[in-house]
């Protein structure tokens, strides 16, 4: 793809050009999620380089430094079947070449779950709201969305410690009924399929209608959603030390089926 960065950071007078620019990434992000089974690989481009257009507005010393031919080797590599990469964008000219990215700050929650917060909260926290710092980008729409929608609730390392040292990941399992959360189930019907790979994982389903929940090792043959993890990773979830979001934004956490329903596990359930 061939974007600019008239679309990535706005130019005065070109609002059509950049929309339609802009919407070159937009395109491309969605592409590569729909290509990446098939190995399909598509990145954009941000190109600085000298055409018919500007040669009449440019000294010829600049137009000489921004020939297309320096945009070029970086087309070609991305083009390869050596590219390693896909769903990015480079900047390139003139002998630059950068990467440029959509990253989202860490943010702040406000208010409690039901409670809407004043306009006097945002304007109190302010400063940590248009915070970049700790920023991250995110794989899709969906992990995105679930990193707004989970609020963090840390442990203590102590508590931490204990259940990831003395747990295997069959006696988790075995005690989820204690960890239910009855009073959060009201209305719920869903069924959670856990596939658990390593030495100590096997698959087991966890079913949750009518604020009961009933524990079965296995697979079900209709489960709501389903989570794959590696037994390591999975202790150190129920244990506090690895966030749901961290582990699906960095991949070590699968999600299939009913994505906004994972959310459910936090919220039914207490390790």
């Amino acid at each position: 793809m061939t974007t600019s960065a008239a679309g990535l950071f706005g130019n005065f007078g070109q609002t059509n050009y950049s929309a339609a620019k802009m919407g070159l990434v937009g395109l491309m992000n969605t592409l590569k999620l729909e290509g990446e089974k098939y190995d399909i690989k598509v990145n954009t481009v941000a190109p600085l380089a000298a055409t018919r257009l500007t040669e009449d507005v440019m000294p010829p010393d600049l137009l000489e430094r921004l020939k297309p031919e320096f945009v070029a080797p970086l087309v070609l590599y991305l083009c390869s079947e050596q590219c390693p990469v896909t769903g990015r964008i480079y900047n390139a000219g003139a002998g630059y070449y950068g990467r440029a990215a959509v990253v989202s700050g860490p943010g702040v929650w406000l208010g409690e779950e039901d409670e809407i917060p004043t306009p006097e909260a945002v304007a109190a926290r302010w400063e940590e709201i248009v915070s970049l710092e700790g920023g991250q980008e995110y794989p899709n729409a969906n992990a995105a969305l679930m990193d707004m929608l989970t609020s963090p609730s840390p442990k203590s390392a102590e508590a931490t410690t204990e259940v990831v040292t003395t747990n295997t990941v069959q006696g988790v399992f075995e005690r989820m009924g204690e960890s239910f959360q009855a009073e959060a189930a009201g209305g719920v019907d869903v069924v959670f399929q856990f596939n658990i790979s390593g030495s100590g994982g096997g698959d087991w389903h966890v079913t949750v209608k009518d604020g009961t929940c009933i524990v079965e090792s296995g697979v079900d043959s209709k489960p709501t959603t389903t989570l794959k993890m590696s037994d390591e990773d999975f202790l150190k979830y129920a244990g506090g030390q690895l966030p749901a979001m961290q582990a699906y934004t960095s991949g070590r956490l699968k999600i299939g089926g009913d994505l906004m329903k994972s959310q459910l596990v936090e919220k039914l359930f207490k390790f």
